[in-house]
């Protein structure tokens, strides 16, 4: 099930102009959020990094968060019940010819996307195989990554790349050799009891799932890090996960020829419970 709300109008098909410059370059930024029990987690967290992403690009967001959320609630009460993932993207708009300054006259555009989730969100059993990309992570210094972007171009050639290699996604490495994170999740791992995942000073997008997941290690007080990680050092690991905003946590089986011992490992299991129990009081105290 699809359904668009683009500029305030709810439909089951959207259409933007080949102007759009979201449309020829990317220039545009955006945030998924899924529902739990019918409520999208974390909004506000979301619609805040959704800004910080756009004043990275010099781009107006001329709606306040108020007015995002109740459209994105007016587009959920349009849908059938269920679980959604939600896409709320911000492009900076069309100009009326083809060219990389934006025009003055050129008007934000802003879209809200539902596509149907599953009811209930399951910890997988299989896990995930994952490579060391050959390709490297985009240089802060170039496109920061913290700023979440309709520009995807590293990421995509990186996860097909790494899926004609026979993997299911890719690990990148920043111009140091450090790991950074998968093409669209942040990574952790557990060496020696400790839970390890790298800062964010080796270019990675703060994840909202990441953050929540900081905040429970605290709150339980398990031992844990932000730490700068080597390929090498996925060879110790006894465990290890990707975190994202839909999947929530994919516990990893592989890396490379390197079969981790546990999947999912107790560690993962554990933080699957906590992140349910988080998610199920925030829903109930929407």
């Amino acid at each position: 099930m699809l359904l668009c709300n683009l500029d305030g109008v709810i439909t089951p098909e959207a259409t933007i102009s080949v102007f759009d410059r979201g449309f020829l370059y990317g220039d545009s930024v955006y945030e998924v959020i899924r529902t739990y029990r019918g409520i999208p987690f974390a909004l506000p967290e979301h619609l805040a990094r959704l800004r910080a992403s756009a004043a990275y690009l010099y781009m107006s967001v001329p709606w306040s968060d108020e007015y995002i959320s109740q459209e994105v609630q007016r587009t959920l009460a349009a849908a059938p019940p269920g679980e959604y993932y939600i896409r709320i993207v911000v492009t900076r708009g069309g100009d009326r010819r083809i060219g990389l300054l934006p025009e003055p006259t050129t008007q934000p555009r802003l879209l809200i996307v539902l596509m149907a989730i599953a009811p209930e969100p399951t910890l997988s059993e299989q896990g995930i195989r994952l490579t060391i990309a050959k390709r490297q992570r985009t240089s802060t210094a170039a496109l920061d990554p913290a700023a979440k972007t309709g520009n995807y171009l590293n990421n995509i050639l990186a996860l097909l790349e790494a899926q004609q290699s026979g993997f299911e996604d890719a690990l990148l490495l920043n111009a140091q050799g450090q790991i950074t994170e998968a093409t669209t999740s942040n990574l952790w791992i557990v060496r020696d009891g400790v839970v390890e995942t790298p800062p964010t000073t080796v270019g990675i997008l703060p994840g909202i799932t990441r953050a929540t997941l900081l905040k429970i290690v605290v709150d339980l007080g398990m031992p844990h890090r932000e730490v700068i990680l080597t390929p090498q050092d996925l060879a110790t690991a006894s465990e290890g996960f990707l975190s994202s905003s839909v999947r929530l946590l994919m516990p990893i089986r592989q890396i490379d020829n390197v079969v981790l011992p546990s999947c999912p490992g107790p560690v993962t299991q554990k933080l699957w419970q906590e992140l349910l129990t988080v998610m199920e009081k925030a829903a109930l105290a929407a």
